[in-house]
């Protein structure tokens, strides 16, 4: 099955079974209201695929070459997947941290708007931290066997 499909089965077989849930998932949100929704949703998706494809894709592989050409070796993966996430949190989050959608929000939770942007701050920091102290642990574990 290797040979063939050039991967494990269990690839193979965790692909049937999520299609099918992400056909529904897109199934449901296009049974908006209107037309006018779902072809916004429908041209939301295709932008939002050609954006990725054409314009981060080559920015983020950029990025991570330039990384891993400044720290060589394995331990480029302590830096790379705290930013990534940090990234990601950042793009995810986009509005609330620019303070967009105040009024709509404080309407609807009856909430304050303001502290997004530190809270994403203090995550990333913390996820770098742990990154770190990670590999600090596995550096001091890594010597310990060696000096046996």
């Amino acid at each position: 099955m290797r040979r063939l499909y050039g991967t494990s089965p269990l690839h193979l077989l965790a692909h049937a079974a999520l299609l099918p849930l992400c056909a529904w998932a897109l199934i449901q949100a296009l049974s908006v209201s209107s037309p006018k929704a779902a072809a916004g949703i429908v041209l939301w998706l295709v932008g939002a695929v050609v954006l990725h494809d054409l314009l981060v894709l080559p920015l983020y592989s950029l990025v991570d070459r330039a990384g891993r050409r400044a720290v060589p070796g394995p331990e480029v993966n302590y830096l790379r997947i705290p930013a990534a996430l940090s990234a990601l949190m950042l793009v995810v989050f986009w509005g609330t941290i620019a303070g967009r959608g105040e009024r709509t929000y404080h309407a609807v939770s009856g909430r304050p708007y303001e502290g997004y942007a530190l809270r994403w701050l203090l995550v990333s920091a913390a996820l770098f931290g742990c990154s770190a102290l990670l590999y600090l642990a596995r550096r001091r574990s890594g010597r310990r066997r060696l000096d046996r």
